[in-house]
């Protein structure tokens, strides 16, 4: 919008209000005190609306909008592959990101399930469920790549290498840079490529450009092929997984379905970690 209808716009809302709610001082916007109560307000009118219009959606046809974290990619997809199975008349959205982005997008109501890597996430506005507590994140590279003839690797040793991590505010990348510390690592990781496609990740793992950070089912098929090999470590780096749902949102029976069948992929997929779920119940 152009800045003079942006200003007839302001006055329009204060001339219906009876009060002046926005003080323009040098360019800049600032709420008054009655603006802020009534932006309040207008946060839970909005929030309202929200509700309303996807309440409306699934009424014209039945639909989940799905977040979830590119690390869990592989194992929602089987859960996924399940649930078309048994509600071929359900349309499933989904939409991939790391997984602070997810939870932003759930925060503003895009997805109705998000399943990320367990955080403490700064917000009251969402529930959620624990559906795995122990899952492996391994360190791989291509099988010529002269660290694979070391075992038993700490994690400060890798900081003389080349890394292939997510980006900045991604999960995994955060818990291993905090092992890192609490290995007392007084060296900066050396951060070749910072991506969150996993396809470049592992392309230029094989092609011994670097180590890339993954979760174990994400690379089962190149290992077992030989293209890439997990890297031997002292000690296991694991994370948790949560589903999570906006709590202004009543989830329908077919999420809940969807969220068990996530639950039961997860422990399903242990190759080298017993699995450690819990029954559905959003706290």
């Amino acid at each position: 919008m152009t800045e003079p209808a942006v200003s007839l716009h302001i006055k329009s809302l204060e001339r219906g209000a009876g009060t002046k709610l926005l003080d323009v001082r040098k360019k800049r916007v600032y709420l008054t005190k009655a603006g802020e109560h009534v932006f309040q307000y207008a946060e839970e009118i909005y929030q309202q609306a929200k509700n309303a219009e996807k309440f409306l959606e699934n009424l014209k046809e039945a639909s989940l909008h799905i977040g979830v974290a590119m690390t869990f990619s592989g194992v929602v997809a089987l859960a996924t592959s399940k649930f078309e199975e048994l509600f071929p008349h359900v349309k499933l959205n989904i939409r991939h990101g790391p997984s602070y982005q997810i939870v932003e997008e759930l925060l503003d109501l895009q997805h109705d399930i998000a399943v990320v890597v367990s955080s403490n996430y700064p917000t009251s506005n969402l529930r959620a469920l624990r559906v795995s507590n122990r899952e492996e994140l391994v360190l791989v590279t291509s099988p010529s790549h002269p660290i694979c003839s070391r075992e038993g690797l700490k994690l400060t040793e890798l900081c003389s290498y080349p890394l292939l991590l997510p980006p900045e505010k991604s999960a995994t990348r955060k818990i291993l840079l905090e092992r890192l510390e609490a290995e007392g690592s007084e060296m900066s990781p050396l951060i070749l490529v910072e991506t969150d496609y996993l396809e470049c990740a592992k392309r230029l793992a094989e092609e011994g450009k670097g180590i890339a950070l993954m979760h174990i089912t994400n690379v089962e098929r190149e290992v077992a092929q030989g293209r890439l090999k997990v890297l031997s470590l002292a000690n296991d780096i694991t994370i948790g997984v949560d589903v999570i749902v906006h709590r202004s949102f009543s989830l329908p029976l077919i999420g809940e379905r969807f969220i068990s069948l996530v639950e039961e992929a997860f422990q399903a997929t242990k190759p080298i970690i017993p699995a450690m779920g819990s029954q559905f119940s959003l706290r």
